[in-house]
C-alpha cells in the first residue's frame, strides 16, 4: 500500500472504499472523484463525493441488470 498516497487522499473515502472497495478503486486525484471498476478498468467520475457515490450505485444497478441471469426487465 502507497501511505503516502493514501495520507493525501480525503477521509470522506474510507466509508465509501469500505462498502465498494472490492468491486471499485476510488481515488480522489486532485479534487475529481473516481471510481474504476475493478474487473473491466471502466471508470466513473464525478465532482462531488455526493455525486460519486451516486454514480457508483447506478453503474453498479446497471451491471446487475445486464448481466447473464440477471433479473429481467417487465415490458409494457
Amino acid at each position: 500500500m502507497d501511505y503516502a498516497a493514501a495520507a493525501s487522499q480525503p477521509p470522506e473515502l474510507a466509508p465509501l472504499r469500505a462498502l465498494w472497495g472490492g468491486i471499485y478503486s476510488i481515488t480522489c486525484p486532485d479534487g475529481v472523484w473516481n471510481a474504476y471498476y475493478i474487473r473491466t478498468g471502466e471508470e466513473v467520475a464525478a465532482g462531488s463525493l455526493r455525486e460519486l457515490r451516486t454514480r457508483i450505485r447506478e453503474d453498479y444497478a446497471r451491471r446487475l441488470e445486464i448481466r447473464p441471469g440477471g433479473p429481467e426487465r417487465m415490458s409494457t
